[in-house]
């Protein structure tokens, strides 16, 4: 409690300086979307160039939509790095979740994708409020998750398509292939996928809408390699197009089985054969190889001496989507989507072997205007993930299953007040999952081997509202009930598959912008989950691995967020600064109430840039408090303590060209050396460098 009380003080303390600093309201600008510009999903809110040639037009032609507007107050500004979220256009854009969850929503553009040199999805996120990256070196080699939520962790849709299988290649998908990401913080999602009750991330491919040519190269340490080549184009006025190439190259920390070698192909096509009709086809392709690194003590043993490698890893995305507006009334947009993942393992002293999935699926969502203030859109999703092969520890025992799913949401504004509710079912056909050997056991665990059988109905219930309080502030709130099913292959202490979770989501923001300034909100959130399906602490052992076990029991979590973004100033000066401080708390086996201790309390984020004519100076922090947990400790192990450090990043970067189109530039990462880990025998490898330079025609 004492660390947490520090944290809200922190909160409060920082938040009344920036009351102060802003204290004069800017009537110019209404908290509401009317200062933004019109966009589609295929046609992005910002253009591609629009930060880097310095004040532009206001009008920019693409081959689906024509942008006009002011541009919201964190984009005044020189060379602004933060961009808003879109309009809110339920026509438009047919996937925007409630109102009431704005202030629990984080956009990260391009601009500053590139401002914190991030290379994978996972690098984008690490600054955005609560963002809480757990890194080690196995398969799945890094989980991101905000407000403690994990167990199932956020899921990631692709431009409206929704992935179940994702988690083992959001950390090498490749970035700057990104227009901008929506980070649903709230686990109150409803439209974008069946996973809104963990959050969800949702990926926004780039669109071009002028001629033009990136070459990027970095190289740091460990002997790391980063190239980029990209090339977009208009063709008309009905085509845009952009291709792109990149690859990635480490050694790792040295002598610890680290290497990888990643090569990635982007491509995406967006074509308007009628004025209502709009198509885009966009797709991925990742080839390679990976060591997984080796552990360090207190791991368990065989992860600290056990040589593993994919040669070759094999992953491809394609998603395609039409959208039909019959008039400012009404659209009907529909995604297909198909993903294969295949990588061949090998194990220095064992047999090699081979896992392989795919999945296909689609979406269809219907928006109408019922009435001059009302909008009702509905729609159903289909998912098919199979494993031929088995994965992780089912290697060699296929994986089916498919979900099916169907939403409906009504919204209806009365000026100030916006007010939504919808409705979520969801259900998955389990064909074939596990049959895991456990040591001990005798034979096959059959509760584990699930065949033939619909998992229960999931619902879920969400209601939301906006009010603008006056042209500066907005209140939002948003409210969930629904259900959480139990991943297939979680085991618990019976050695049979834990039951559904019942979970109650609420959250209660308020935000303001400021022309003169930018933007800041403050939000509540409060998360009760009941039988939800938890770490018990007791381990099985699955081919001289530990693998832990699950129950169900009771868990809540509630807490406070402040996230602070402000315009390019005058002075050269732009920054962010964000605070989560909460308490989570489970229930034990004897029904008490417990602190959670594998959730920290507090994380704190910030940066600041500051640009004098072509030169830049960027510093970037990050703070976790302490927690800890059992992964990959020997069993019978007391949980190790972890997190309790703050990272500090440096860089200048220097902009030349006629239009500051150029850069070349210099950082440091984790500069004080500091030594933590996120997961027991995976830690920081401290002070690292990288230089690199980029040019753009």
């Amino acid at each position: 409690m004492a660390r947490t009380g520090w944290a809200t003080m922190c909160i409060m303390v920082f938040a009344g300086v920036f009351a102060a600093a802003v204290r004069a309201e800017d009537p110019n600008t209404p908290a509401g979307a009317t200062t933004q510009p019109s966009a589609t999903d295929t046609a992005p809110a910002r253009p591609s160039d629009a930060n880097t040639a310095g004040p532009t037009a206001q009008e920019h032609k693409l081959p689906s939509i024509t942008i006009t507007g002011k541009k919201p107050p964190v984009e005044q500004g020189d060379r602004p790095i933060f961009i808003a979220l879109p309009p809110r256009d339920l026509v438009k854009r047919p996937l925007t979740e409630s109102a009431g969850l704005d202030t629990a929503t984080t956009v990260v553009g391009r601009e500053e994708i590139r401002w914190l040199d991030a290379y994978s999805v996972i690098d984008a996120l690490k600054y955005t409020p609560g963002a809480w990256t757990e890194r080690r070196g196995r398969k799945v080699k890094q989980f991101f998750s905000v407000r403690g939520q994990r167990y199932p962790y956020p899921t990631y849709v692709i431009d409206g398509a929704w992935q179940r299988e994702f988690h083992e290649t959001n950390y090498f998908f490749n970035a700057a292939t990104i227009e901008r990401i929506e980070m649903v913080r709230s686990s109150s999602a409803l439209l974008l996928g069946p996973g809104g009750m963990t959050g969800l991330v949702h990926i926004i491919p780039r669109t071009y809408t002028k001629q033009e040519t990136r070459l990027d190269v970095e190289y740091g340490s460990d002997n790391t390699w980063l190239g980029n080549v990209s090339h977009g184009n208009v063709v008309g006025k009905k085509l845009s197009y952009g291709v792109g190439i990149g690859y990635r190259h480490t050694d790792g920390p040295s002598h610890e089985n680290a290497e990888e070698n990643i090569t990635n192909f982007f491509g995406r096509l967006v074509y308007r054969p009628t004025k209502p009709l709009t198509l885009s086809l966009k797709a991925y392709s990742y080839t390679g190889d990976r060591e997984l690194q080796l552990a360090e003590p207190p791991a368990t043993g065989t992860l600290q001496t056990r040589r593993d490698s994919y040669d070759p890893i094999c992953m491809y995305m394609v998603v395609g989507k039409a959208r039909y507006e019959a008039s400012d009334r009404a659209s009907t947009e529909i995604t297909t989507s198909y993903a294969h993942r295949r990588l061949y393992g090998h194990r220095v002293g064992s047999a090699d072997w081979i896992e392989r999935d795919y999945e296909y699926g689609s979406r269809v969502i219907q928006s109408l205007k019922i009435g001059d203030n009302n909008t009702l859109r509905f729609g159903g999703m289909f998912n098919h993930w199979v494993s031929p092969t088995g994965k992780r520890f089912y290697v060699g025992r296929r994986g089916e299953l498919g979900t099916y799913s169907g939403v409906i949401v009504d919204e209806h504004d009365f000026g100030k007040l916006d007010v939504n509710v919808g409705y979520r079912l969801t259900r998955t056909r389990i064909d074939k999952f596990g049959g895991l050997n456990v040591e001990g056991v005798a034979g096959p665990l059959s509760t584990v081997l699930i065949e033939n059988e619909w998992e229960d109905p999931l619902q879920t219930l969400t209601a939301g509202a906006s009010y603008a309080l006056s042209d500066v502030w907005s209140l939002h709130g948003n409210l969930a009930l629904g259900q959480i099913a139990a991943k297939p292959g979680m085991v618990d202490a019976q050695l049979g598959r834990p039951g559904a979770e019942r979970r109650t989501k609420f959250d209660l923001g308020i935000k303001g912008q400021w022309k003169s300034f930018g933007e800041a909100s403050l939000t509540g959130f409060y998360v009760h989950q009941k039988d939800a399906a938890l770490l018990s602490g007791q381990k099985v052992t699955v081919n001289g691995d530990d693998y832990g076990l699950y129950e169900n029991a009771d868990r809540d979590s509630y807490g406070i967020e402040l996230d602070v973004r402000t315009r390019r100033f005058d002075s050269g000066f732009q920054f962010f600064f964000n605070a989560v401080a909460m308490q989570t708390r489970r229930q034990g086996a004897d029904g008490d109430w417990m602190r959670d201790k594998e959730v920290p309390e507090c994380i704190l984020g910030g940066g600041v840039s500051w640009l004098w004519k072509g030169l830049e100076i960027s510093l970037l922090t990050k703070h976790v408090a302490s927690y800890e947990n059992d992964r990959f400790l020997p069993g019978g192990s007391d949980p190790a303590s972890l997190g309790a450090f703050t990272d500090l990043d440096a860089k200048v970067t220097y902009h030349f060209g006629e239009d500051r189109q150029h850069y070349v530039f210099f950082g440091l990462e984790n500069i004080c050396n500091k030594k933590y880990s996120t997961v027991a025998g995976y830690p920081d490898e401290g002070r690292r460098f990288k230089t690199g330079l980029g040019f753009k025609f």
